[in-house]
Order: structure tokens, then C-alpha cells, then sequence
């Protein structure tokens, strides 16, 4: 990713896509291995954008001499946003969690302050998706949510999650009085990232420290 004075991108306060205007460029240390009790540091960049139209900043980063070494090079750290996955070393790959899944959610994630409900029926569909990257046979999502629960892979307080989720965005896609609000769509993004760390985050966590144990 190669930087430039100012950048067309989504801003990940206020969710408009605008040229973000590059404030300033720090230079530092930060720890790139950690072997046999050594710490190994390597030259870390970050580069500071405001956005003009909330003035909220992003910041993007990546080691200096080993970009090719991570899926992307030069990351968004700040603020979060979208991103579901970890960094490059806390997980066995970042193909764990299907590539549909994880551009759908990352193109309906700036939608959940401007447009809840829209947020809601796309976060629906994702969820769908996951259905049926896990097996689930049914005819409407209900079903499906029914299939992985019976069979344990929505276990405990998942059932009401997942439910809860489906819930919500048959409230965004349905015309009536009530409307996905603000805090409904903050719930349905807390509840979507917990149900992504469970199916797929976490096993691919598991298998991280399985190698590290089968070196």
C-alpha cells in the first residue's frame, strides 16, 4: 500500500467516504519476533490521516523491511472498524473465515451509524453465509439457525444470539412502525464479531499454538 498526501477511503468514525488528508508520519521501534527469550524489534511506519469531514484520525502501519511478510501490507491500526481478523501471527491463516463473509461485513460495517436497517439485512445475509459454510439445510434461516444448534456448533447462549440477529434483521428489512435503531446495530456488530470469533477465529487460534507445541 503506498501512501499518499491524501487518500480516497472510508472513514471508520463517521462512515463517509472521503479524501483523508495525511497529518503527519512517525518512524519507531516495535517488536517483530519473539525467539528463545529474545526480543527481536524491527523499523515500524505509521502514517496519520484526518478525515474533514468529522476530523476523526486513522492511523495505517506496517514494518518498513518486511512488507510482503503479512496479507497486507501497511494495515489500518486505528480504529478498528471493519476488520475481523487478528494480526498475521495470532492465527494459523487468514483464510479462516471465508473471503464472502469477510468482504460482506466489511462493505456493510460503515452503513451501521448512517443506516441501521441496512446494516441489519446485511448482516443477516452474512449470517446466512455462515449457515451454509457450516452445512445447515433449511429453508429459511430459521431452519438453518435450528440445524447448527441441534448439532452443537451454536452452543449455549448462541441459540438466543443467533436468533436475536436473525430477529433484527427481519426488523431492517421489513416495512412498519418500528426501525432498527443506533444501539440495535451495535449490538447485532458486537454479536456478529462473537459469533465469527467463535466459528471461525478461535479454532484457527487453536491450530496457531498447535504448530508452536508440534515444533
Amino acid at each position: 500500500m503506498t501512501f499518499e498526501p491524501s487518500r480516497l477511503e472510508i472513514c471508520f468514525h463517521c462512515g463517509n467516504r472521503v479524501p483523508l488528508a495525511r497529518i503527519a508520519v512517525h518512524r519507531g521501534q516495535e517488536l517483530f519476533e519473539h525467539i528463545d527469550g529474545k526480543r527481536y524489534g524491527e523499523d515500524f511506519e505509521y502514517h496519520i490521516y484526518r478525515c474533514p469531514t468529522c476530523n476523526g484520525v486513522t492511523i495505517y502501519g506496517d514494518f518498513t523491511e518486511y512488507p510482503t511478510t503479512r496479507d497486507r501490507a501497511y494495515k489500518r491500526i486505528y480504529p478498528q472498524g471493519s476488520r475481523l481478523l487478528p494480526e498475521w501471527h495470532k492465527i494459523a491463516s487468514h483464510d479462516c473465515v471465508p473471503e464472502t463473509i469477510v468482504k460482506l461485513y466489511e462493505q456493510s460495517w460503515p452503513l451501521r451509524h448512517i443506516s441501521p436497517g441496512a446494516f441489519a439485512v446485511q448482516v443477516r445475509r452474512a449470517l446466512e453465509f455462515i449457515c451454509n459454510d457450516q452445512g445447515a439445510i433449511g429453508g429459511t434461516l430459521f431452519d438453518k439457525l435450528k440445524v447448527l444448534v441441534a448439532n452443537k456448533t451454536f452452543p449455549g447462549h448462541f441459540a438466543e444470539v443467533t436468533d436475536l440477529m436473525r430477529k433484527i434483521g427481519n426488523l431492517g428489512a421489513h416495512a412498519g412502525d418500528d426501525k432498527v435503531d443506533f444501539w440495535d446495530a451495535e449490538f447485532l456488530d458486537e454479536f456478529f464479531r462473537f459469533v465469527v470469533e467463535y466459528v471461525y477465529v478461535t479454532p484457527s487460534r487453536i491450530q496457531r499454538l498447535r504448530q508452536r507445541f508440534e515444533l
